[in-house]
């Protein structure tokens, strides 16, 4: 509920800023909750985004040649909102007029905001944003296919001291990327991001060039823990793959656990079915990551496993933006999910190692349903075209070795592929693989299913335990 002038009079002490307008319902038809064409300067006007609640840190967006503050630069709303900023996107004429809107926005008691901006620009929006932070105020810069010799920049005097982030398309012909690459060099402390075949303007960047969101939001968000949403990890065919993260408080590198929902391969996603792991997995100082996959009919068994792939190899690769140790990875399913994770396990996965498996109540031989009609067409689903001899080479129970990494099946005992579970264990055995069985008497099949029942609830102490038991270099140090 928006604050009465005179509360806002009281918490704006001496200053009197006179409290910005209640938000529209529309927002500015991009986002919600947005309060849009506040006149600041004159007839200058800027959106703003700041929600109630705690202060957050904040960004001003200052768009460039073309355009205003709602087009050429809209897609950095949702990143902002996502890293938990409020912002701020300003239409300008001038260094001045962009200044202006600062000190509008600074105003005590105006929006709910604490510490300095960060200013973000594209074109020569991002020469204005280098300016004005060259002169102070500014915490950092992020700059999008900025164009250094509008800049006047030569005079390193002039360039800030704060963190900067640039991107720039390595197919840019209006402002070589050589160029922004090498104004990046004489500044203090500065990252500079190439975009493959990204032409200038990046609101015409690709699916497969979006990448920089997730670069981004990662420096947005800077070394801040707790859970972290909807990141895309993968955008296979252009649709974005999502995952949420926790990560946990304290120094790390924290072993992490990938968590793959289940659903019969066709239902589900990052927080159905699996949701009851997360808090054990947190409490216990685990950082994990809960996935999204594409489902059947539109992907199959293959494409399943590729993104399964994909989501490992990103959180390998952006290990230190998590405070994960790369090399103590676990992977989690559960029923269809139990399937894809013992599978991925036992087949060459260059840079998408894991150093342990939990399955819980998972399908390890397919071979077992060929006799039945009806799993027979959820087969079509699964391969398209299929053989015995493709059952069997995506059945874990037909591809068990020594050296397998160690794996965890808990099972219930009510469960229909409880055989399932006794039949792959037998041939873990066999195969002189390293594994453990837990046994829920009496459960049913869907760990969330065994909320509210205090007598299976040991299966989480059961799950932290092994973890942290399992054999280096997985172990927690």
């Amino acid at each position: 509920m928006p604050l009465s002038l005179a509360l806002w009079l009281a918490m704006s002490g001496a200053q009197g800023c006179a409290p910005p307008p209640a938000p529209r319902p529309a927002g500015n038809y991009i986002l919600p909750d947005v309060m849009r064409d506040l006149t600041y300067r004159d007839d200058q006007t800027l959106d703003a985004y700041a929600p109630p609640g705690e202060p957050r840190p904040w960004a001003v967006v200052i768009p460039g040649s073309q355009g205003n503050k709602r087009t050429h630069v809209a897609q950095l709303f949702e990143v902002l909102t996502r890293a938990g900023y409020a912002w701020f996107s300003t239409d300008y004429r001038s260094p001045e007029a962009v200044r202006a809107a600062l000190d509008y926005i600074r105003c005590p008691g105006r929006f709910n905001i604490h510490g300095d901006p960060i200013l973000i620009g594209e074109d020569t929006g991002a020469v204005v944003a280098l300016r004005l932070a060259a002169s102070g105020g500014a915490r950092s810069v992020a700059a999008f296919g900025i164009r250094p010799a509008a800049s006047g920049s030569g005079n390193e005097a002039a360039l800030p001291a704060v963190p900067v982030l640039m991107f720039h398309g390595t197919a840019d012909d209006e402002a070589p990327a050589t160029e922004a690459e090498a104004l990046c060099k004489k500044m203090v402390d500065c990252h500079f991001i190439s975009v493959p075949g990204a032409i200038h303007n990046f609101e015409n960047w690709r699916p497969d060039q979006w990448a920089w969101k997730e670069e981004l939001t990662a420096w947005l968000r800077g070394d801040r823990r707790g859970l972290w949403k909807d990141i895309a990890y993968a955008r296979p065919g252009g649709l974005d793959l999502r995952m949420d993260a926790y990560i946990p408080e304290g120094h790390g590198p924290f072993p992490a656990v990938v968590i793959v929902h289940g659903g019969g391969w066709e239902a589900g996603n990052k927080v159905t079915y699996v949701s009851p792991v997360f808090e054990p997995l947190a409490r216990a100082g685990f950082a994990w990551f809960s996935i999204d996959y594409r489902l059947t009919p539109y992907a199959r068994v293959p494409e399943e496993l590729e993104d399964i792939r994909a989501a490992i190899r990103f959180i390998r690769g952006h290990a230190d933006w998590f405070h994960v140790d790369p090399a103590r990875l676990a992977l989690l399913g559960e029923s269809a999910s139990g399937h894809l994770v013992t599978q991925l396990a036992s087949e060459p996965c260059p840079d998408c190692e894991v150093q342990a498996v939990v399955s819980f109540y998972g399908v390890y031989d397919f071979t077992a349903w060929t006799l039945d009609a009806q799993q027979c067409a959820m087969f079509d689903r699964l391969f398209g075209t299929w053989t015995n001899d493709d059952l069997r080479r995506y059945s874990p129970a037909f591809q068990t070795r020594a050296d397998l990494p160690p794996m965890l099946i808990i099972q219930g005992t009510r469960d229909e592929l409880y055989g399932q579970a006794k039949e792959y264990t037998a041939r873990l055995e066999a195969a002189h693989a390293k594994f453990e069985l837990i046994l829920l008497d009496g459960a049913p099949h869907g760990m969330e299913n065994w909320e509210g029942h205090p007598e299976w609830m040991f299966y989480k102490t059961k799950l932290v335990q092994w973890l942290r038991k399992t054999p280096l270099p997985f172990s927690l140090r």
